[in-house]
């Protein structure tokens, strides 16, 4: 009996194979575990929350089974989700290295360079500094992001960053460039004391927790007046005499519209880090982009950490 001749599966047909090869849809269910919803997946991959939605119904078509619950507060993974994620890890793991490996590859001073810190010191600091630098390297092309998360170096969301904090993220190179002093101040024109003062605080999500700790350690929840979201608007309410606020010395002492205020006590000034992943060490971008940051805070060490300070009784 002549053997029964087998049909091949169509290479684009939908199934498992398919699905475990498509990185797109394998990303997805890493930013929808990152994430924990459809809105915060489709952010940190910079597509529609139903782009994210229709990935992740395709996937589990293609598997024939469910990959994530859906919960009032947001979707968790189920068994056989967990076991796909981890191996999605493990591919990202994998791939981010590769490219970590090649972006350190000793090549010309050309390409783009992707720097994160503070929005305060992204846009007071680094911004203006730029210039000399881009000059001298026109080759270069810069990517300042301002932002407050602390930003994966090791997935290759950012080359390096700068910041008030040193992750023990392992295979990150972390080298301390100076310090970063903060002292509260109220408009010039506003004579009242510290006691008598309404302030202005930093919402939760949005500043650095030793800022947290010093001001509610000196100033009760009932005498704040406003909470925001970033260092420049509490700055520009305060210069209108709306209260007093905890400031860097690097913006409060050079704001003509303010006084610093005296306080009970000063803060302990915070570390200023300079992070990279250590397979980076040899590209020339890289190389770079250090230099200046090591020539800005340089230049400008004695307004990050004013002389004198501190200017009331160390925290």
């Amino acid at each position: 009996m002549p053997a029964q001749k087998r049909t091949a599966t169509p290479a684009h047909a939908p199934g498992p194979d398919r699905a475990l090869t498509d990185w797109d849809r394998l990303r997805t269910l890493l930013a929808l575990r990152r994430g924990g919803t459809l809105s915060a997946a489709a952010r940190s991959l910079g597509v529609d929350h139903t782009t994210i939605a229709r990935r992740l119904d395709s996937l589990e078509r293609d598997l024939d089974t469910p990959l994530f619950t859906r919960t009032p507060d947001g979707f968790t993974p189920t068994p056989t989700g967990e076991q796909l994620l981890a191996a999605a890890v493990r591919m990202e793991a994998e791939v981010t290295g590769l490219l970590r490996r090649l972006d350190g590859a000793p090549t010309g001073l050309t390409g783009t360079i992707r720097l994160t810190t503070t929005p305060h010191l992204a846009t007071s600091l680094l911004a203006p500094s730029l210039a000399p630098f881009l000059a001298q390297n026109p080759g270069l092309q810069v990517e300042l992001v301002g932002d407050a998360r602390a930003f994966d170096l090791s997935r290759r969301e950012a080359d390096l960053a700068l910041r008030l904090s040193r992750p023990d993220t392992p295979g990150l190179v972390a080298r301390r460039l100076g310090s970063l002093a903060f002292a509260f101040y109220a408009a010039a024109h506003d004579p009242r004391p510290f006691e008598d003062q309404p302030f202005l605080a930093y919402g939760d999500s949005v500043s650095h927790a030793a800022i947290h700790r010093h001001l509610a350690d000196l100033v009760p929840p009932e005498r704040i007046a406003l909470r925001a979201n970033s260092m420049h608007a509490l700055q520009e309410a305060a210069r209108t005499g709306l209260g007093a606020t905890l400031l860097s010395c690097f913006s409060g002492e050079s704001d003509p519209g303010l006084r610093r205020l005296p306080a009970p006590r000063a803060m302990t000034p915070l570390p200023l880090w300079l992070l990279f992943h250590e397979d980076l060490r040899r590209s020339p971008r890289l190389r770079a982009a250090v230099a200046f940051l090591d020539s800005t805070i340089a230049a400008h060490r004695g307004a990050l950490l004013p002389m004198g300070f501190p200017f009331d009784p160390l925290d």
